[in-house]
């Protein structure tokens, strides 16, 4: 897959999934969305085999409306990727977030990328080959406590993945994780991380190369040895480590 296929992906804006778009447009059709139609136009401006859709993924009616717009335009997508993601530095004792923040957070990693992949299945010829691709994060191997939601959310949706690939075991969909480990884009910027990042080109070529040959789960990270270690041998005491050294990283105390 992933040659003459027609691919919507979330949060292609910028970053990982920017990558993603712009490499995949080469060979493909590619319909990226978000909320900044700046961004989008931008995007789309490099390849003429990219077009756009502004959409909310954290908003309910905006996922019902962007599926309504491509069945208007006869457009049936055979690939979803799942990327859209927002991430928070979170102490519950010492801030707080509004209930609208926490419902805006939850809704992009999680709820929002369950409700487009339902809308993917159903838009879909179920005669032809299909796949899900769901852009997780090594942290749903274990969690960092300063980040909560964003541990909760993409653990979350590395269970989603893993029940829907059983689901559709004997159908023509594929399913596949990516285990993302830090990439250099804007998101790790913004947590001020100074920790060694991955080139997103780098990563994004080879996650692509991965799923080409028919991998499941792509974890490309130097880590993730280590955090299934603690996941299953010493949960309590990895938490702790990984809680002292994300510190440490981010500057956080």
């Amino acid at each position: 897959m992933l040659q003459n296929d027609t691919i919507l992906i979330t949060g292609g804006g910028s970053g990982i999934g920017e990558a993603f778009a712009l490499l995949l447009a080469n060979d493909n059709r590619v319909i990226i969305c978000g909320r900044n139609e700046t961004k989008l136009k931008k995007v789309s401006s490099k390849n003429k085999n990219i077009s756009y859709e502004v959409a909310d993924i954290s908003d309910q009616n905006s996922i019902d409306k962007l599926f309504i717009s491509l069945k208007e335009k006869k457009i049936v997508l055979n690939v979803l990727f799942n990327n859209a993601g927002v991430v928070e530095l979170w102490e519950v004792i010492n801030g707080k977030l509004t209930t609208r923040e926490i419902f805006e957070k939850v809704n992009t990693n999680l709820s929002g990328a369950i409700a487009v992949t339902q809308h993917f299945i159903s838009q879909a010829d179920h005669s032809a080959e299909n796949m899900i691709v769901n852009n997780t994060s090594e942290i749903a191997l274990m969690p960092v406590p300063i980040m909560p939601i964003y541990s909760a959310t993409k653990g979350g949706l590395s269970v989603f993945t893993r029940t829907l690939r059983v689901q559709l075991q004997h159908t023509k969909f594929r399913v596949v994780e990516l285990l993302t480990p830090s990439v250099d884009t804007d998101m790790p910027k913004q947590l001020n991380n100074n920790g060694k990042l991955l080139n997103t080109s780098d990563f994004v070529r080879s996650a692509i190369k991965n799923i080409k040959k028919g991998k499941l789960t792509y974890a490309p990270g130097p880590n993730v040895f280590l955090l299934k270690l603690f996941g299953r041998v010493a949960p309590v005491m990895g938490l702790k480590i990984i809680d002292k050294l994300s510190r440490k990283q981010l500057g956080v105390k």
